[in-house]
């Protein structure tokens, strides 16, 4: 701390710490009246840049001051400006050892100077996490809030940068708050709150890296920087001093040269694995050749068995033949025989026709004997029936009159249509090309079908950020919902129970969801189910609570506890629950000392009066904490109180006051004097009491909500665009199948107006029948009105003649009756007759008989033959159909089949069957699928392979392309480097210079520091092993001052890198860092840190040094304590000596 900061290692008073005023560490406070100003002394340098100051000059530069002084004067050397990024200031609060502090760094060179513990790392700690980096960086703490002074609950680091005049009006102000019990801190970007994201965006702005030990060397990591490996020394360095794109490019050469391994180990793989898939497909080819061969001898045995029909239907050709010639010959054979029998059976025949026509006669006459009877009777019926016949006619007449009267009238409207199409058939349509239209139809289906699935796309994109938008709805009902809990006492009350155990907070939630299944109440933790109406007596409730029963479920049954118990630990598998069950009401929980009486013991009332909640719940925190036993006080008891409650006869075990809780524990087997207090200091109220975590759960929540409307504003941007394109699609869409449908519609008129005409010859044809038919009508009619006439005609002359029959039917039945019986006569001589001819001809029958039925016999045999060629002949055209696909059976017919009869078919079949017969054909299949799916995979592998090598090549020409790049820049950077380190070396009468180590492997890369430290050395590897700690303390610093000038970090930071040096190292390191950190090349601001300093060391306008000190013996009052005299009296005995 600076001296006028108040010391931390002397105790004082509250009221004195809340009244001391802020100060800087640079020497200027508040006014302080009592303090002399100091005088102003010249200032003077020697030729080593150590100035002798005089009692009358300034002690300090002017530029350390922070309002400057002589502003019109002129100066020797002028102010060096703050590079952007540059810390101009830094302020702390309740920080690790500070109350308040405010440093304001120099543009160059810092040095912070003072004992060990004073607190100078602490401003190291301060801009580590100021800026926005973890802890972990330090590797001190493992949580920011262990950086909050002791007693305090509240720590804040602001800090000033510089600004860049490009993109700042004013210098960027950075803050950090953190409090106690706090894991993270609340980041402030002039005065604006800010992410961590936005932090670290102004960072790389300002191109900070605190993760980057050649940037950033905290005390607690120089080790770990002295062991950092040559490989990641170097990406330090890249960090450090190279452009962001060489450290990109860097990267991604490791990445393509890894990838590159992976993919040569997968070419190798690939041909390894396609070397041994072509010996195995080698090996099989002998098999695979047998294999075919036999598949050929199956392939023939098929084609052979479906030629079958060709020699078959030869046969059948030839045996037809010879049934036709057989048929023909019985035939000729059966009309010989009949030609010798026909005279007696042509005699019998006539005999049995003869025999036939007399006896039909007999009949016949029978029949008209019969018929002449009723002749007379219906004479007379014929002559009334003959009268209504002539009636009917003159009926039919009228009618067929009138039926063709139509057919008249009909016949001009004929002959006009018959007109009508012979002048259509005379002007023909015009000729279409169809084949033209068709294709502009399918054009302009596939425009649509095209339209159709962007629309597609359109609409599944359309359904996605709908969902999106759901989801972001379902994010603002959630948080809003949560946060109108959060500010219900219930809601905040559930909060704190998740902070303090997220397993009982879900155990709750689902006691809440699933009451039901509950016989009885069950009652949630304290935390949420009780309140403390007086917050001043939260801090005691919680004590006598504790942090067990805070936690703690209550049920009022053993069956819902036992449920409960299964539900927790069993199926959700929490365990940070408590779980009890109470029996008892509260009414039966009864404190030993009355109410009344507490007030002589100096208490006021119970835990349990102090707290309002469901009875059952306070009955189990009596029955497991006896709140009801445990007395409270406002006001601390004195000592005398006290002991009169410890004593044996005292009703009180238990009480709380407001700073400690009492707890009196006695043994009564060992008299009253076994007994023991144990006193508690009370801890900080944190349940009962409004918690400001509630405000932030509230601004986390609106941000949630905002960043939700935010997404779905774009969203909703998203959508509009979709949906209007998706309108112009199908608006453009509708168009084409319009187009699509125009142009069908255009070629069904032509079509129809093509097939109308093609269709008008039969329709004339049909038009002239209509014609015919109407005069063919005509003429019927005349012809049928001509035959009624007649018939009516003849019906009038039939009437007469009637009359005249009538009377010859007597004398015509007497004729047949004689007739009759003559012609029975006749038959029976001509049946005597028949007999004697048919005894002489039976053997010439049965002869002929024989002879039909042969004849029927072969007509059948050739029926058979004929039908069995047809079938055949149908199979022969359907293997024919074959023969263009299948061009082996092609062959095989017309060379051999077609000459082979089905005798020379079987035998080759025959023959063909043995010798597949003779090869094994166990596993043919398997074989062959293997031998194919082999050869497939063979194909694969080859196009991996050429894939692969393809990549290879890529991979190579990029590695190549950006290698080109990237290591002439880094050369050049490392030479810098190397420059600069060796001339630091120089001054110092040594030698050091810095290369790279290369590897094929770009992981491999890596700085190489060579250094020789005597005369009589050679340049070896900065190691262990060969140098002292000194001189790689030395060569550590040195490195780090090489990178000085390149550096493109606005600022470094050193933590007692000059431990373990030499005074002579030290020294020459010193003076060396002078000269590079205050030259006017200078590229950043410098702090270096260290507990020591040599006597005369080099010093330099440009630099500034801070003092820090504290300890026991600091003045209370900060203004007391004046560096200026002191410095005074220094030189004055300097001088004197």
């Amino acid at each position: 701390m600076s001296a006028s900061v108040t010391p931390q290692r002397r105790r004082r008073s509250i009221e004195d710490v809340d009244g001391e005023d802020e100060v800087s560490v640079d020497g200027e406070g508040s006014d302080r009246s009592s303090t002399p100003k100091r005088a102003r002394l010249n200032d003077e340098e020697d030729e080593d840049g150590q100035g002798s100051q005089s009692p009358n000059g300034p002690l300090l530069p002017d530029n350390f001051r922070r309002s400057p002084k002589g502003k019109g004067k002129a100066r020797a050397t002028e102010p060096a400006t703050y590079q952007p990024g540059s810390i101009v200031r830094v302020k702390l609060t309740n920080f690790v050892t500070y109350t308040k502090a405010e440093f304001h760094p120099g543009p160059n060179l810092n040095m912070i100077i003072g004992p060990n513990g004073t607190g100078k790392s602490t401003l190291v700690c301060a801009i580590c996490l100021g800026l926005g980096s973890p802890p972990a960086l330090l590797g001190r703490a493992k949580d920011i809030d262990e950086f909050i002074k002791h007693g305090a609950n509240k720590a804040e680091i602001e800090l000033e940068l510089a600004a860049d005049p490009e993109k700042h009006t004013q210098n960027p102000v950075i803050t950090a708050r953190t409090s106690r019990g706090s894991k993270s801190a609340d980041f402030f970007i002039d005065g604006r709150k800010s992410s961590k994201k936005e932090l670290q965006t102004l960072m790389r702005a300002f191109s900070i890296q605190i993760g980057n030990l050649c940037q950033f060397l905290p005390q607690d990591r120089v080790v770990e920087f002295a062991a950092l490996s040559p490989v990641e020394l170097l990406f330090q360095t890249e960090q450090a001093a190279a452009p962001q794109y060489m450290v990109d490019w860097h990267q991604q050469l490791k990445t393509m040269r890894k990838e590159q391994k992976e993919r040569l180990g997968q070419q190798q793989n690939i041909t390894e694995h396609l070397k041994s898939l072509e010996q195995r497909q080698n090996a099989q080819e002998a098999d695979v050749a047998r294999l075919k061969e036999r598949q050929q001898a199956q392939e023939r045995i098929a084609a052979l068995e479906k030629l079958r029909p060709f020699p078959d239907y030869r046969d059948a050709i030839a045996r037809n033949k010879a049934a036709l010639t057989r048929r023909k010959e019985a035939e000729k054979e059966l009309a010989v025989l009949e030609k010798q029998a026909e005279p007696n059976l042509l005699a019998e025949k006539m005999k049995q026709t003869y025999i036939t026509k007399v006896n039909e006669i007999v009949k016949k006459r029978q029949i008209l004997g019969e018929k002449s009877e009723a002749h007379a009777d219906r004479m007379r019926k014929e002559h009334a029936a003959a009268e209504a016949k002539v009636k009917d006619c003159e009926r039919e007449l009228a009618l067929e009159r009138d039926s063709v009267k139509t057919t008249k009238q009909d016949l001009p409207r004929f002959k006009n249509v018959v007109k009508d199409i012979e002048r259509a058939m005379e002007n023909p349509p015009p000729v279409v090309d169809f084949a033209q239209l068709n294709q502009q139809s399918r054009d302009k289906l596939v425009e649509a079908r095209a339209l159709e699935e962007r629309i597609g796309e359109i609409r599944t994109q359309v359904a996605s950020l709908e969902q999106q938008s759901r989801q972001q709805d379902t994010i603002i009902e959630r948080a809003e919902r949560e946060k109108a809990v959060s500010q219900t006492q219930a809601g905040q009350q559930a909060n704190k129970l998740k902070n303090q155990s997220f397993d009982s907070h879900r155990a709750w939630e689902w006691i809440q969801e699933n009451r039901h299944l509950f016989k009885s109440e069950v009652f949630g933790p304290p935390i949420v189910e009780c309140s403390v109406p007086n917050p001043q007596h939260a801090a005691a409730v919680e004590t006598a609570i504790g942090g067990g029963e805070m936690k703690a479920f209550t049920t009022t049954c053993r069956e819902d506890f036992k449920m409960l118990q299964r539900q927790v630990y069993t199926t959700m598998r929490l365990k940070d629950v408590n779980i009890r069950s109470v029996n008892n009401a509260l009414d039966s929980f009864r404190p030993n000392c009355p109410v009344e009486r507490l007030q002589s013991f100096g208490l006021e009332s119970y835990i349990l009066q102090l707290m309002e909640g469901p009875e059952p719940v306070l009955a189990m925190l009596c029955d497991n904490r006896n709140i009801h036993q445990t007395a409270f006080t406002s006001r601390n008891l004195p000592a005398e109180r006290v002991e009169a409650l410890k004593q044996p006869n005292s009703p009180i075990t238990s009480w709380i006051t407001p700073t400690e809780s009492y707890t009196v524990a006695r043994r009564r087997e060992y008299g009253d004097k076994a007994s023991s207090t144990r006193v508690q200091t009370l801890s900080v109220a944190k349940i009962f009491l409004e918690s400001p975590a509630a405000h932030q759960e509230d601004a986390e929540l609106d941000q949630r909500i905002v960043d939700a409307k935010r997404t779905i504003s774009q969203l909703k941007g998203e959508y509009q665009d979709l949906k209007r394109e998706g309108g112009d699609l199908a608006a453009q869409r509708k168009q084409v199948l319009a187009d699509e449908k125009k142009c069908k519609q255009e070629k069904a008129e032509k079509q129809a107006a093509h097939s109308a005409f093609a269709a008008l010859p039969p329709k004339l044809d049909s038009a002239k029948e209509k014609v015919q038919g109407a005069d063919a009508k005509i003429q019927s009619s005349m012809q049928k009105q001509m035959a009624i006439i007649g018939r009516g005609d003849e019906a009038t002359l039939s009437k007469g003649q009637l009359a005249l029959d009538y009377g010859n039917a007597v004398s015509a039945l007497q004729k047949l009756h004689i007739e009759h019986i003559e012609a029975q006569i006749t038959a029976i001589e001509a049946q005597s007759d028949l007999e004697q001819l048919q005894a002489r001809t039976a053997e010439e029958k049965a002869m002929l008989d024989a002879r039909k039925q042969e004849v029927e016999q072969l007509r059948e045999v050739h029926k058979e033959t004929r039908a069995r060629g047809e079938e055949l002949k149908v199979l022969c055209k359907k293997v024919g159909d074959m023969f263009p696909e299948d061009p082996v059976l092609d062959t095989l017919y017309h060379e051999h089949v077609v000459n082979w009869d089905r005798d020379q078919l079987e035998t080759e079949i025959q023959s063909v069957q043995a010798r597949l017969d003779m090869t094994d054909g166990a596993g043919d299949q398997r074989v062959m699928h293997e031998y194919e799916k082999r050869e497939k995979l063979l194909g694969e592998r080859r196009q991996q392979l050429a894939v692969v090598g393809d990549a290879l090549d890529g991979l190579e020409s990029k590695i190549k392309e950006i290698q080109e790049q990237w290591e002439p820049q880094l050369d050049q950077v490392i030479a810098q480097i190397s420059e600069a380190f060796a001339d630091n070396f120089s001054k110092i009468q040594c030698a050091g210079e810095v290369g790279i180590h290369k590897d094929e492997d770009f992981e491999a890369w890596a700085i190489q520091i060579k250094v020789k430290f005597r005369e009589h050395e050679t340049l070896s590897l900065l190691d262990s092993h060969r140098q002292s700690g000194g001189e790689r303390a030395v060569s550590t610093i040195f490195y780090l001052m090489a990178l000085q000038s390149m550096a493109r970090a606005p600022f470094r930071v050193v933590d007692e890198i000059n431990q373990g040096m030499d005074p002579r190292n030290e020294r020459l390191v010193h003076s060396r860092m002078v000269d590079i950190a205050c030259s006017e090349q200078s590229a950043s601001q410098y702090f270096l840190i260290t507990p020591k300093l040599l006597n005369g060391l080099k010093y330099h306008p440009s630099m500034k040094v801070h003092c820090i000190a504290s300890g026991e013996y600091m003045p209370a009052d900060h203004g007391e304590l004046d560096f200026g005299m002191l410095a005074r009296r220094a030189l004055a005995v300097r001088a004197g000596g």
